[in-house]
């Protein structure tokens, strides 16, 4: 079981490319602050990142790629000194040129980019977003982009100019990779605090206990059945369990199956009462009770609300 992959399943991570501009100095743009996560690659030249809370601005060069994972506000430009325009502004500045890139800014050294989103919910996503620092920043090497990076780029620039079907949505599944890679590398870095679920998988206790919650969601798990399974004694378990993870065991495994629960809901027709026992519950009281409380909503009209943002997004 791939804790982290069944977690992603569930999120439902969702990207959008949504801009490739070739900027000339002066430039500046800023980007309000959303519910979802923006990422840009800087694919040549050079500029400045200034993320609403942060104290220093970030020079940003060819390579880079930076993803905000909770959506604040943030000013892109080629100097502190640049008055920054709205990002719409990027959008009124005309259609992209013969390789796809957008115009804007006052004519002096150019600086190409790679703008997009990440869209998660902000509920089912919390295990990921509460571990994710404000800013990742993936540097490049010597003015490019790292080799994962690089590589995922050419095959978003080939079906970006491409008329293939589907080409689309090639291009989305491309940058859910991205999202993924970032975590992945930030995950990696050796200088960072490490805390959280997504560390406590590399335990070899801990990580088989997480594994198990997330195989069988709906067995009678008990802080003692899960000491027995990896081999330590209950209170060595719960200390360590709760050390790295940040939360007790049947904390998580509560959170977890409410997660599980919700995607369920929202894929339709299955019966409540089946989704309850899916989810480690023998009567349908005890989980809506629990359902309610974990995400201030009953599981009927959870299911409902989700139905009815479905037929809006399929009508748009």
């Amino acid at each position: 079981m791939d804790v982290f992959s069944d977690i992603l399943r569930v999120i439902q991570l969702e990207s959008s490319v949504f801009s490739k501009a070739e900027l000339t100095a002066p430039w500046g743009i800023i980007q309000p602050s959303s519910h979802d996560a923006a990422f840009h690659i800087v694919i040549r030249g050079n500029c400045c990142l200034e993320v609403e809370g942060q104290n220093m601005p970030i020079i940003l060069a060819g390579g880079d790629f930076i993803v905000l994972p909770h959506g604040h506000q943030h000013v892109l430009r080629d100097d502190l000194r640049t008055v920054a325009a709205p990002l719409a502004s990027l959008g009124k500045a005309g259609q992209p040129d013969e390789t796809g890139f957008i115009q804007f800014g006052g004519g002096g050294v150019p600086t190409h980019l790679i703008c997009g989103s990440f869209k998660l919910d902000r509920t089912l996503g919390k295990p990921i977003l509460a571990v994710l620092p404000p800013i990742l920043h993936i540097k490049g090497e010597n003015g490019r982009a790292v080799e994962w990076l690089d590589t995922t780029l050419q095959f978003i620039a080939c079906e970006a100019s491409s008329r293939r079907p589907g080409n689309q949505t090639v291009i989305q599944r491309l940058a859910d990779v991205l999202f993924i890679q970032a975590v992945r590398a930030f995950l990696n870095d050796p200088l960072r605090q490490k805390q959280g679920w997504l560390d406590a998988l590399q335990s070899p206790n801990i990580g088989v206990a997480l594994q198990l919650m997330h195989a069988q969601p709906e067995a009678s798990w008990s802080v003692v059945s899960l000491a027995e399974k990896i081999g330590m004694s209950r209170s060595a378990f719960a200390t360590h369990f709760t050390r790295l993870v940040g939360e007790t065991p049947m904390q998580y495994l509560t959170k977890w199956r409410m997660m599980k629960a919700a995607k369920l809901l929202m894929s339709g027709l299955m019966p409540l009462t089946e989704v309850a026992v899916l989810c480690g519950y023998e009567s349908d009281a005890s989980f809506s009770k629990v359902f309610k409380r974990y995400h201030g909503i009953s599981p009927g009209n959870y299911r409902r609300k989700s139905s009815l943002s479905e037929t809006y997004l399929s009508e748009s």
